[in-house]
């Protein structure tokens, strides 16, 4: 018989040695590996800029490898989410924030599995995550999940959603840029 952890015994789990941290699916704390520097760099383009649209109209929170309660013993930490302003309620930046975001971000390492991806994913829009982007550095192709069929968007194209972000603009050219 497997032992469900609550939200509380979750966030008191110790850091795994090897580096990364845990997210909790249906109440099991599942290891998620540290990023690689070009994971980084790419997490790092895409929130820049998404700090930077939000902050100039005041948009809402912009938040970077967080962890986010979708459902009762479900926390993921995506890369980047956005949470606009309205569902900011009461947010405690210390703990495991329980407002759902609208956008969550991906960035795909070696160590995702097809599996695990389809189960993140499917948790995002159970709990009402409008868009989301799956990035893949190797095929330099971004997955675009929303009320639309799925969309792939690679080099020469723009990540952009005017319902969602209004006015944000992002060449999948800044995305993969090379590491100098």
């Amino acid at each position: 018989m497997k032992t469900l952890l609550s939200i509380d015994e979750f966030e008191k789990l110790p850091v795994p040695e090897q580096g990364g941290g845990y997210e909790l699916d249906e109440g099991e704390p599942v290891y998620v590996s540290p990023n690689s520097l070009e994971q980084g760099e790419i997490i790092h383009r895409i929130y820049a800029l998404l700090k930077e649209w939000a902050k100039s109209n005041d948009w809402g929170l912009i938040a970077p490898d967080s962890w986010i309660e979708l459902a009762p013993g479900v926390v993921r930490a995506p890369d980047v989410a956005y949470i606009p302003r309205d569902r900011i309620v009461n947010l405690d930046p210390k703990h495991t924030l329980k407002a759902i975001p609208a956008l969550a971000v991906e960035v795909l390492s070696a160590y995702n599995t097809a599996r695990e991806m389809s189960r993140k994913i499917q948790q995002y829009r159970d709990a009402g995550v409008e868009l989301i982007w799956i990035v893949d550095p190797d095929k330099r192709e971004v997955d675009i999940y929303s009320a639309l069929p799925l969309k792939t968007l690679r080099l020469g194209d723009t990540l952009t959603d005017d319902k969602i972000l209004p006015g944000f603009l992002l060449p999948l050219t800044s995305v993969f840029e090379p590491i100098r």
